[in-house]
């Protein structure tokens, strides 16, 4: 089989004219599902703390480096307003569709709480207005998008993309490494010395931009190479150790713990779970969750809050009592990931709009 793809057919939800142009979509959506499970169950605080440690090392920049696979050459191309109007649609519609809905799901149990005998597990929060507002400011800091805290990464997203937009002439030179270890420096020290959040996570895009541009850069090396377990294995030990030795990390909240230790978690654990989702066999559940990412990324709390009440309604168990061991965690993350294929099939065959995808 040919190793050759011109680079320009980085396009590969539109263009799968060869069987390794297959594949490669295979075993990408196999990485997102796989990401996906990884972010429903570092968001359930395991008692067995360190897993939940090495996750938050790498899971988040995981998923921008795979939004750095997928940036097009001829989105540059087409100029800046044309950019724009597409990262509208393909962005900033799903970030309002899915804070509205989810902010609507949020809202229920409140009001319930507030104007009928249900009682309920959470109190009722002084404003009820501020959710939206925080959509605004597009940032999770004092819980300003407490009802979907989960989209920051969208505002976040955009902010990372005009970003790469525009340093993505020295893609084609020597200086894009540099450029993107200053970015790395200066995301790093906003962190530590800038005492206020700005909108939309674009603090956070600086060191996101990162990810974003090495999936841009190591997208066809990537694709190309044969499997190579035992480099992974190396690099999923690196990444571990690295993860455990460096404190908690958390993008969402600009938390990096030592920068070398950082980078050095995040973008060897990186490198070997692509590996790992090469090598493991085609799953179509896993493979779904892959391609609807999105829809479950989103929506990770209605999916925790309605397995939460059905477990409750069963076995009268307040799943907020248990403490999460690992298996536990895992069929909790399982199940309730479950929940969402009949939205996701409503959302994707009856709403698409809504994820910004054009029938």
């Amino acid at each position: 089989m040919s190793h050759i793809i011109d680079i320009k057919s980085i396009d590969h939800v539109t263009s799968c004219s060869t069987l390794q142009h297959t594949q490669r979509i295979e075993y990408i959506d196999t990485l997102k599902g796989v990401g996906i499970f990884l972010v429903f169950l570092g968001h359930l605080h395991l008692h067995e703390s360190n897993i939940t440690k090495y996750i938050y090392s790498f899971h988040i920049p995981l998923f921008f480096f795979i939004s750095g696979m997928f940036f097009k050459h001829s989105d540059v191309d087409e100029g800046i307003a044309k950019f724009a109007v597409k990262k509208f649609r393909t962005r900033i519609i799903p970030y309002v569709s899915f804070g509205l809905i989810t902010y609507l799901i949020w809202l229920f149990p409140i009001l319930l709480k507030k104007y009928t005998s249900y009682r309920g597990l959470s109190p009722v929060p002084d404003n009820l207005i501020r959710p939206l507002v925080g959509m605004i400011y597009g940032n999770d800091v004092n819980g300003w998008i407490s009802h979907n805290y989960l989209l920051w990464f969208l505002a976040c997203l955009v902010m990372t993309e005009f970003i790469f937009f525009i340093i993505y002439p020295f893609t084609r030179t020597i200086y894009i490494i540099p450029l993107l270890s200053i970015m790395s420096v200066i995301g790093y020290f906003d962190s530590i010395y800038l005492d206020f959040r700005l909108p939309f996570s674009l603090d956070v895009a600086f060191t996101a931009v990162v990810f974003y541009g090495l999936g841009f850069i190591l997208n066809n090396s990537i694709f190309l190479k044969s499997v190579n377990m035992y480099a992974a294995l190396i690099c999923l030990i690196i990444g571990m150790l690295c993860g455990y030795i460096n404190d908690r990390v958390d993008m969402d909240t600009m938390h990096y713990g030592n920068f070398f230790l950082f980078y050095a978690s995040s973008i060897s654990s990186i490198y070997a779970f692509i590996q790992i989702s090469k090598y493991i066999p085609n799953i179509k559940l896993i493979s779904y969750v892959g391609k609807n990412s999105l829809s479950f990324f989103l929506l990770q709390n209605p999916a925790f809050l309605f397995f939460s009440m059905l477990i409750y309604s069963i076995s009268r168990i307040r799943v907020s009592s248990c403490e999460f061991t690992l298996a536990y965690a895992c069929g909790y993350a399982l199940l309730s990931m479950l929940l969402l294929f009949p939205a996701s099939y409503i959302i994707n065959n009856k709403i698409p709009i809504i994820t910004g995808k054009i029938n």
